[in-house]
């Protein structure tokens, strides 16, 4: 029996990986950017999910086999990473938007195997609100962008500035997490919400540079606030709404607690970099990472290459 459970995780872990455009076998959605927008959004906001879905409706299947959900959060978690990178460094609307949607399929595929399913299920829901109006409104986008002739002076945070804006970020997101109960929230939880406000802390460090308006520093100040208490609010709605339906998340192991140290500190670092790129961005070496990011580092093209040459070998 506890073969055949495995065994089912596993086809099922494979089934919501193929769906949700994980790596290495992602390219499928970045190939179909040539559709009409509307058609873009359905598929972003609709069909992507049908993997996370998946893992959501068989949850109790799941977290009777550890071992799928730790390759779950890994794939996941790696493909976040990877696709939050190669979005930076896209040209065209459409695409970037695509690498946007492989980044939050990854990251909700690494929510799952966190075994946090209540947060999954927000997180589809939130991410097919989000993207269905980020495609349908593109346009409308890139028009304003365009109509911009003369944009103000960008804050170019310094090191100091991103080492503050990092400590007031988690500083917020502790303090809000002590009002609504750390003591009530899983581990798994609490990283999470970590690396949540890693993003928020991006915006501080903009806000906190030395060019900076006092507009921009409030305005930043605001938003990480308003981050930290709606993700615990809405985390809290999320449980008491699928309770009795999903199953609550179990007390983290020595495995599981490997795997959130290795999640925060790598979204942790990747968060750094981020901040610090303008600095940098200027170094040759920058120009030549943005090209490979812009091409996923190749890797769809080599998957492409490996399958083709398994299926001639089959057919000969």
């Amino acid at each position: 029996m506890p073969a055949a459970t495995t065994a089912a995780a596993a086809l099922l872990a494979f089934a919501a990986v193929l769906k949700s455009a994980q790596f290495p076998i992602h390219g499928w959605l970045t190939e179909v950017m040539e559709t009409p927008t509307p058609v873009s959004a359905l598929l972003h906001a609709g069909v992507i999910n049908g993997g996370g879905f998946l893992l959501i409706r068989f949850s109790d299947v799941m977290l009777l086999a550890p071992g799928v959900l730790a390759i779950l959060v890994v794939i996941g978690g790696f493909t976040a990473l990877f696709g939050g990178l190669a979005m930076l460094s896209q040209s065209a609307v459409k695409n970037s938007l695509a690498w946007s949607t492989i980044a939050q399929m990854g990251f909700m595929i690494m929510q799952c195997g966190l075994a946090l399913f209540p947060l999954a299920l927000l997180h589809i829901v939130a991410h097919s609100l989000y993207k269905a109006h980020a495609f349908l409104a593109s346009g409308g986008a890139v028009e304003m962008v365009a109509g911009i002739r003369r944009p103000g002076p960008i804050a170019v945070p310094n090191g100091w500035a991103v080492l503050r804006a990092f400590a007031l970020a988690l500083a917020i997101y502790g303090l809000i997490g002590l009002a609504f109960g750390f003591e009530s929230k899983s581990p798994q939880a609490v990283a999470l919400g970590a690396i949540l406000i890693f993003g928020v802390a991006y915006l501080l460090a903009q806000g906190l540079a030395d060019s900076a308006p006092r507009t921009l520093t409030r305005r930043t100040a605001v938003y990480a606030v308003a981050a930290s208490l709606s993700y615990f609010a809405l985390q809290t709605v999320a449980e008491w709404l699928t309770a009795g339906s999903l199953p609550p998340t179990p007390a983290p192991g020595p495995l599981e607690w490997a795997l959130l140290a290795l999640a925060v500190s790598s979204f942790g670092l990747v968060a750094v970099a981020q901040a610090l790129f303008p600095l940098w961005a200027m170094h040759p070496a920058a120009a030549g990472l943005r090209v490979h990011l812009s091409n996923g580092l190749y890797a769809n093209a080599v998957f492409d290459r490996l399958i083709g040459n398994w299926a001639t070998g089959r057919a000969s």
